[in-house]
């Protein structure tokens, strides 16, 4: 059997890919051009409602890893496999929120490799504070729900039904609802304190947690690298991605990567005003030290 290879249900199997990085860390773009690669298959949209199938009545996402019991896990894997089209022995997954609990889905899935994305939290804060203020993405939505398998998951689907109707009537409020990862004590954090506080810790804590619950992981099953690097130069990158996971390099070879820029980065100090710098500095400015940012 292929190393990595997770059987599930009849006798189907595919090797997973976890990509592991903080909301707004380009987890997306990472995801959709890794799997450009012909072995590579992708779930598209976060997931997070199926990794959360039967922990749904935790408040937050750091689910610990004795919470994936035997019925958990067959609910994930059955979950999963809702989104896998084809044949491809290989299949990517970025729900962000898996940021705060690697060792969770490591039991989930103990022998997948990891993609450890990493980016400068200015920017990460400064791209958070737009979305959580964004109106709903309707065209995202409606792709998303035909793929939903509401009979898996009904209770998170009548949820995030209601904040969308909710944000779609002008009734949204960031005191009221979250958006991204949610680590411990978010809802008091978001009541309490000013947004640029509540993105702050959300990418400290994504950060430290990824850092830590990887650690635990073999180093042969975890690849790391930066945003800033991987835009500057995405085919050296992908050439060592598809190493890693053992694919040829070739199929990446002729692919478009002329979408891919360096444009954002370095673009959080400069968009947001001095006194919102000041908080976020107050807040991430160890994991960014420790990270060599500054």
């Amino acid at each position: 059997m292929v190393r990595g290879l997770v059987k599930v249900g009849s006798g189907v199997s595919f090797i997973p890919i976890i990509l592991i990085g903080a909301a707004r860390s380009g987890t997306k773009l990472l995801r959709d051009t890794i799997a450009l690669h012909s072995q590579i298959e992708k779930v598209p949209y976060d997931i997070n409602y199926i990794w959360r199938l039967g922990n749904e009545a935790i408040p937050h996402d750091e689910l610990p890893p004795d919470n994936a019991t035997p019925e958990v896990i067959r609910k994930i894997h059955k979950g999963i496999l809702h989104y896998r089209k084809t044949q491809a022995p290989l299949l990517i997954e970025k729900t962000v929120s898996n940021s705060l609990r690697p060792t969770f889905t490591n039991r989930v899935f103990p022998n997948a490799y990891y993609i450890h994305l990493i980016r400068d939290g200015r920017d990460v804060v400064e791209s958070s504070l737009r979305q959580w203020l964004a109106p709903p993405n309707w065209h995202y939505i409606m792709k998303k729900a035909s793929s939903y398998p509401i009979n898996q998951a009904f209770g998170y689907a009548l949820n995030y039904s209601i904040t969308t109707i909710y944000k779609m009537l002008g009734f949204h409020d960031i005191k009221t609802s979250t958006w991204g990862p949610r680590y411990k004590g978010i809802d008091v954090d978001v009541k309490e304190n000013d947004l640029v506080t509540v993105c702050s810790l959300q990418w400290r804590y994504s950060i430290e947690k990824s850092l830590h619950g990887l650690k635990k992981i073999g180093d042969d099953r975890v690849y790391t690298l930066r945003y800033e690097d991987f835009v500057v130069d995405p085919y050296g990158y992908l050439s060592q991605i598809a190493s890693f996971i053992g694919v040829n390099q070739d199929d990446y070879l002729g692919a478009d990567l002329s979408h891919i820029s360096r444009e954002n980065v370095g673009k959080g100090c400069s968009a947001v005003t001095s006194e919102q710098l000041n908080i976020m500095m107050s807040i991430i400015t160890e994991p960014l030290q420790q990270l060599g940012y500054i």
